[in-house]
């Protein structure tokens, strides 16, 4: 038997996505958006890009991964999400830190993020992060018509329109965010 994902509407399952998520969905999406935004339970050992692919049939082009950085120059400290398709890695020593001027680009401490984003590891995505966090994307996302992300809980994943990340606050398109 084949593994599926069994897609919902996430405005009937709010239990499927952090609080965050699903507030922010609740607040800045319309009617017919929010029926268009799904999401499906998962077996979180499978919550990884490339192995959820693989387990569940679902086309790599179509998912993606956020990862959060801390930026920082001097003693400034800035928090940004990178969301680059599922397969690239993250382009943070020149593209990040030359966009943000930042001295320095890390991947941001693991309880700071969890505890600010009121997710869970391995579950992160843009929908949701604190208002003062800007969310670059690259362009490679936005090729798929939908994407599947993380939901904020790592036993389930979202699937929305990729058009629909760019209404999210403080989103922007950034070239060669993702490399291969």
């Amino acid at each position: 038997m084949e593994n599926r994902l069994n897609f919902e509407k996430v405005i009937d399952n709010k239990n499927l996505v952090a609080e965050t998520t699903y507030n922010c969905i609740k607040n800045i999406f319309s009617e017919e958006e929010k029926n268009n935004i799904l999401v499906s339970k998962i077996n979180p050992d499978y919550m990884d890009g490339i192995k959820l692919c693989e387990y569940y049939n679902v086309d790599i082009k179509m998912g993606a991964n956020c990862l959060i950085c801390e930026c920082k120059r001097g003693e400034n400290k800035s928090y940004v999400a990178l969301l680059v398709p599922t397969g690239y890695r993250y382009n943070m020593s020149s593209t990040v830190r030359k966009y943000t001027n930042s001295r320095m680009v890390s991947v941001a401490p693991l309880e700071y993020v969890l505890e600010k984003t009121k997710m869970e590891y391995g579950s992160i995505n843009p929908i949701g992060l604190p208002a003062d966090w800007k969310i670059f994307i690259d362009p490679k996302v936005m090729e798929a018509e939908r994407i599947i992300c993380g939901s904020g809980l790592q036993n389930s994943k979202l699937s929305l329109p990729s058009k629909y990340l760019l209404k999210i606050n403080n989103v922007e398109i950034l070239e060669n965010l993702a490399k291969e």
